[in-house]
């Protein structure tokens, strides 16, 4: 049985093959361009700038502490280096597109329209 294009997620090809048919341009310059800006958001937020695309998202640098904690398995000690990481804030305007089509599969699977799953 074939898994679907949402249960696997989307890859650089399904972007890469989007572009094309979008685009209507060969694949070669498709990937040229998927991998462009791909570069160019990681060299980006490498520098530790932000990355602001409207009606997507933000991908800033956070930086954290260091701070003393414990592995899981052994329950040993252990000093976890400060470090910096990327973060990726969603736009109010993809999230409520997403939130608004929770609510449509709510209502296709036999939910009361207008409820919530938590409150």
């Amino acid at each position: 049985m074939p898994i679907s294009e949402a249960a696997r997620g989307v890859t650089r090809a399904d972007l890469i093959e989007r572009v094309c048919e979008k685009g209507h341009m060969h694949r070669s310059r498709a990937e040229l361009l998927v991998d462009t800006i791909f570069d160019c958001l990681k060299e980006s937020i490498c520098r530790g700038e932000r990355v602001e695309l409207r009606r997507f998202g933000t991908f800033q640098v956070r930086s954290y502490r260091a701070f003393t904690g414990r592995n899981p398995r052994t329950g040993q000690i252990v000093e976890v280096k400060p470090k910096r990481l990327p973060h990726f804030k969603v736009s109010n305007e993809l999230a409520a597109r997403i939130d608004q089509r929770r609510g449509k599969k709510l209502t296709a699977t036999g939910a009361a329209s207008g409820s919530r799953l938590h409150q």
